[in-house]
């Protein structure tokens, strides 16, 4: 007997079919890739709609701020009132934040799920995609939750760590350099722990019954032999990412905008983003079934079922 080596996930393979998988249920990818875009755009405008005004507001009461006499009683009432502004902003912005987790936990489901059954050649209608919704949700929802719990832990805990390393320093040469290898090593474990995290929530989507932690430490397993595939789909998704932002972003801070110019600025801006997002959660449901096989495990007839039968890898000879 001659044991096979697997074959190696190869990211470029993995892009070239994720650009292709909507083409095998294309009205189905378009119609969620719309309900994503819409609910996201919704949301989006909702939130401009609800601040525009509050913020503008705090804008001038802070430009008045600063030419105000700081011993004339004008100063300390724009002072409370910027006071005031800034408690409202934070809290529809906190309201904000929850429902725009909620929106992103149940788009990015919905677009998993159908990717996988259209990986399989499982042609769902929308239909019949919206009525398995239900079922299979609470998973994928409590993964991505936990997740986000996690990342934010991780940027909290790196940047308290950098910070007080940095003003331990004091100029110091060995201690500068020791905080620029920590956010080097800090970087590379964080795509890692992306790639871990992209699979996690595919797993939790595909695999009934596996989630929150299970899901994570089954993608740990899944991962072994082919992290640096899914590396490669977080690294170039996120140069494809950065200009993107970085022209949103500066528009909108340097190019004073009416109300309806951001709107209609943040609707290309959306659009580019749910498009590439579309894109990274085909290259990962892609991902998801080559680690599989790299694995030794069926794939096709095996989604939405957690025995799995291993697949022969060993010739005779």
């Amino acid at each position: 007997m001659a044991n096979t080596p697997p074959t190696p996930v190869r990211t470029f393979k993995i892009f070239k079919e994720a650009f292709f998988l909507p083409k095998t249920n294309p009205s189905l990818i378009l119609s969620v890739f719309l309900i994503n875009f819409l609910a996201t755009y919704l949301y989006f405008a909702a939130f401009q709609l609800s601040t525009f005004s509050l913020l503008r507001d705090l804008t001038n009461k802070l430009n008045s701020l600063v030419t105000a006499d700081p011993s004339s009683p004008t100063y300390f009432q724009l002072l409370a009132a910027i006071q005031h502004d800034v408690k409202e902003i934070t809290s529809v912005e906190v309201v904000f934040i929850i429902i725009g987790m909620i929106v992103s936990y149940v788009v990015k489901t919905i677009t998993v799920y159908a990717l996988a059954m259209t990986y399989v050649k499982k042609l769902l209608t929308l239909r019949e995609l919206l009525c398995n919704m239900k079922r299979i949700m609470k998973g994928p929802i409590i993964t991505q939750f936990l997740i986000s719990l996690l990342s934010y832990g991780y940027a909290v805990l790196l940047t308290v760590v950098v910070l007080v390393l940095w003003y331990l320093s004091d100029g110091s040469t060995f201690l500068l350099i020791l905080v620029g290898l920590l956010a080097f090593v800090a970087v590379v474990w964080y795509l890692h722990l992306m790639t871990l995290f992209f699979l996690s929530i595919t797993v939790s989507v595909v695999e009934q019954d596996c989630y929150g932690v299970r899901a994570i430490a089954r993608a740990t397993e899944l991962i072994k032999g082919s992290k640096w595939a899914g590396v490669g789909i977080i690294i170039t998704s996120s140069i494809v990412a950065i200009p993107i932002v970085v022209v949103y972003a500066t528009a909108y801070v340097f190019i004073p905008l009416s109300l309806w110019s951001q709107l209609g600025e943040g609707l290309v801006y959306i659009l580019a983003i749910e498009v590439l997002s579309l894109f990274v959660c085909a290259a990962f449901t892609v991902y998801y079934y080559e680690c599989r096989r790299n694995h030794g495990e069926v794939t096709p007839d095996m989604v939405g079922n957690v025995v799995y039968t291993a697949l022969p890898t060993a010739d005779t000879v």
